[in-house]
């Protein structure tokens, strides 16, 4: 990556570590001169092209606004504040007088971690982990099951966010018998059933990580892989670039870990009830596909399902999961216009359109929300087609047009048509679309629930 360092302390130090790892990297002349680098449309910074920027300040200032040329370049700045309240040792003032750069090396260190985890942010749905050294002190095939010591506090954070939707996976270099029969343990605080993958073995992790994207039907890019081996770690970044692999070690403290996977990794989680029910929505699917295994044909495994829809005029409480589907759904999503929660608040306060929801189930569980339609009553026509990939492949979109055909009756109005904008990722729409004739009724294996 190209780097740029700024800051009011000397940032060769971190110069130096950056290179060192193989990056290219500008250190801004002249000490302390951070906000001309930033203003300055023709200076060194801008005809550097940097990927990503750290700024490290020490003196709290007034902030400042880069120049255009900047847009879409992260820039990080640390709190030092807070580094400094989880890091023991951090600031060392033999360092400041001498050097000008008043942190120790475990502050360096930390100080540089937090940017790689900035820089790595997204919203990611995944969290991969090691077992050895990450969740536990100690090697299971060479300490025992019995040995090893929990490290506690991570496993809670984690179990934590499992809890709030994010899902789990465990990439381990191990006896599947010997992992299992650690997590059965009553001191530690995660069991196999918190897993949505139990990759036991000893294959290569990268391997066993897009096992589990397959198995879990989502992209590498959703997940977070967590390692305290910095040769796993490595192989991971160079085998499945997709996926976020920031630094981690079992030195770094469990609150200082969490707190950055909440961070960067998922915040966005535990703001709907789908999300709350993530991982149990990822055990039913499981039920749902070893069903479908055992059944004799497509029909037979539709209607062994018992699926069940509601469909129903959006509501504020809607809003946040209607904004979440419409961020991340590609596949079954007829514009992937990217409305937001203010969009959908103006969409549904407007009386010339309409906003519907629908709420699937079957035998194995609920599924919550799986999809909406936004009908404009000027041009009769479905703007906006969204389905989640989950409730793709059983005959919902039958139901939901014929439930919006029917609501839309009641009024007197039809349904002309549907928008349809192509990607590269939401052919599945355009493959429903092509088969569809809105002068009939639809075929779905869906009836209504109960209101």
């Amino acid at each position: 990556m190209r780097l740029a360092l700024l800051g009011d302390v000397t940032m060769d130090f971190f110069a130096q570590d950056f290179r060192r790892e193989g990056h290219e990297v500008y250190v801004a002349p002249g000490f302390g001169a951070w906000r001309q680098e930033l203003l300055d449309r023709n200076g060194g910074l801008v005809a550097f092209r940097p990927d990503a920027i750290l700024l490290v300040c020490v003196e709290k200032g007034e902030g400042v606004e880069p120049v255009v040329e900047l847009a879409g370049v992260r820039i990080v700045e640390p709190d030092l504040d807070m580094l400094a309240r989880e890091t023991p040792g951090f600031w060392d003032e033999r360092m400041r007088t001498l050097a000008a750069m008043p942190f120790s090396l475990a502050g360096l260190k930390a100080v540089e971690d937090e940017f790689w985890w900035a820089v790595m942010a997204r919203e990611a749905k995944v969290l991969a982990l090691d077992a050895d050294n990450t969740l536990w002190r100690g090697i299971v095939s060479e300490d025992g099951c019995r040995t090893v010591e929990p490290f506690a506090e991570l496993q809670r954070g984690v179990l934590a966010l499992r809890d709030a939707g994010a899902l789990l996976a465990l990439l381990t270099k191990n006896d599947m018998s010997a992992v299992l029969e650690t997590l059965r343990r009553a001191d530690m605080p995660l069991d196999a059933g918190d897993f949505a993958y139990l990759g036991a073995n000893w294959s290569p992790k990268p391997g066993n990580l897009l096992a589990a994207a397959k198995t879990l039907n989502l992209s590498p890019d959703a997940f977070v892989f967590l390692d305290d081996n910095a040769y796993e770690r490595a192989e991971m970044r160079a085998r499945v670039p997709q996926a976020a692999v920031p630094p981690y070690g079992a030195d770094v403290g469990a609150a200082q870990t969490l707190r950055r996977l909440r961070t960067y990794f998922f915040s966005h989680l535990g703001r709907t009830d789908e999300d709350r029910r993530r991982a149990a929505m990822y055990s039913e699917e499981s039920a749902r596909r070893a069903s479908a295994a055992g059944a004799a044909t497509l029909e037979e495994y539709l209607e062994s399902l018992e699926l069940r829809a509601r469909f129903a005029r959006a509501t504020e409480a809607d809003v946040p999961r209607l904004a979440q589907m419409a961020g991340k759904t590609n596949q079954f999503n007829a514009t992937t216009r990217r409305l937001t929660e203010d969009d959908f608040r103006a969409i549904l306060e407007d009386p010339a359109r309409r906003t519907w929801t629908v709420r699937a189930s079957d035998r194995f569980g609920d599924m919550g929300i799986v999809c909406y339609a936004v009908y404009d009553v000027s041009t009769a026509r479905l703007t906006d087609f969204v389905m989640s990939c989950r409730a793709m492949g059983r005959t919902l979109e039958g139901f939901v047009l014929n439930s919006i055909v029917a609501a839309l009756s009641a009024e007197g109005r039809s349904l002309a048509g549907i928008d349809y904008v192509p990607t590269t990722r939401n052919g599945p729409f355009k493959t429903f679309l092509d088969g569809l004739d809105l002068s009939r009724e639809q075929a779905t294996h869906y009836s209504s629930m109960d209101p």
